[in-house]
């Protein structure tokens, strides 16, 4: 199968699992998100990529408009139903592939997207597609795992036996460098790890070849005893589980005239 296939198979798997982990992990994300990107009445907003609207519905009270794009529809299901939790009713949602964004240049004054590009085999068409349709002076953010250097090689094995619509976790160099020769400049980079998670949570959302997924208990409980975070996951044994969390940063450039 061809990797959008790939990936609208294990969203579709695990829609409702991880709408529940990104919950889990919302923190501050959404005050720290609005104080990033400033949102405002006049701005009208695309997420893409956009899952459960984890990113844009943090913002959608802000802006006049957010338009939520996803190639899987049960991830944007899961979208409606927060979007009815909170009682919005400026949210557009809509399939759509970002390496072909369905939508006319200079659209928007916001474009974001939020833990997706580790799936993307090209993410550098994803970030210019995502600048194709950003109004001049619009905001263009990412916000993605980006694990240590040293460390990316066996964080890449370690998630791709866990989900195979993995394809590469940028670092923190990579991801500032999607910005590199284009018609953007970089106004903020912003990098913390989550709070931890049990890893039974985590692999909840997980549907891989059979026997990966103890292969990955073993794998992190190793580490977690041993303390040497081999795979840039933080293991740690909390009361016997293990829990881990990951290092994640939030990348903002404004468009250029």
């Amino acid at each position: 199968m061809n990797h959008n296939t790939l990936i609208v198979d294990q969203f579709t798997q695990q829609a409702a699992s991880y709408t529940q982990l990104t919950t889990l992990l919302a923190g501050d994300r959404a005050k720290a998100l609005r104080a990033m990107l400033q949102p405002a009445p006049t701005d009208v907003a695309l997420e893409v990529c956009c899952g459960p609207g984890a990113l844009g519905l943090d913002i959608a009270s802000a802006v006049k408009h957010l338009t939520a794009m996803d190639i899987t529809p049960a991830m944007l299901d899961q979208g409606r139903l927060r979007q009815a939790r909170l009682g919005l009713n400026n949210v557009t949602w809509t399939i759509g592939d970002v390496n072909a964004i369905p939508y006319d240049d200079e659209s928007f004054s916001i474009v974001m997207c939020g833990s997706a590009f580790h799936h993307l085999p090209d993410p550098k068409q994803a970030f210019d597609e995502m600048i194709r349709v950003c109004r001049p002076g619009g905001r263009i953010l990412v916000r993605d795992v980006t694990p240590e250097e040293n460390k990316i090689e066996s964080y890449d094995r370690i998630e791709t036996m866990r989900d195979p619509s993995h394809v590469h976790a940028l670092t923190v160099d990579e991801l500032r460098a999607l910005g590199a020769d284009r018609p953007v400049e970089e106004i903020a980079l912003k990098t913390k790890a989550t709070p931890h998670l049990c890893l039974e949570a985590v692999l909840a959302t997980s549907f891989p070849e059979a026997g990966n997924l103890d292969e990955i208990r073993a794998l992190l409980r190793e580490d977690a005893a041993a303390g040497t975070d081999r795979f840039g996951l933080f293991a740690a044994l909390v009361e016997g589980q293990v829990h881990i969390a990951y290092r994640m940063s939030t990348a903002l450039w404004r468009r250029r005239a």
